[in-house]
């Protein structure tokens, strides 16, 4: 039996904390929430304890990247808040 035990404690985890997808993706709380809203990440409540799956942050890592690539090869700049006020104002 401690054999099945010591092969559960080597399986790599499956979902994350609120923090540690904070954490991974360098974003805050309200940037965290906003993309669990939007279905960018997807999560379940364990009891009161919000759970988001590495395949999800996976996954929307990969998207932001080809998004990031598709942009770079259309030759579009990407604005930083300043340009956006200026072309907006």
């Amino acid at each position: 039996m401690q054999k099945s035990f010591d092969s559960l404690r080597k399986l790599p985890s499956l979902v994350a904390t609120v923090n540690e997808t904070m954490a991974a993706l360098k974003v805050g709380r309200a940037k965290l929430y906003e993309l669990l809203s939007s279905g960018e990440l997807e999560s379940y409540l364990e009891g009161s304890s919000r759970k988001i799956t590495w395949r999800s942050i996976a996954s929307y890592l990969e998207r932001r990247l080809a998004a990031e690539e598709a942009r770079r090869q259309s030759g579009k700049p990407r604005l930083c808040q300043s340009s956006k006020q200026a072309a907006n104002g």
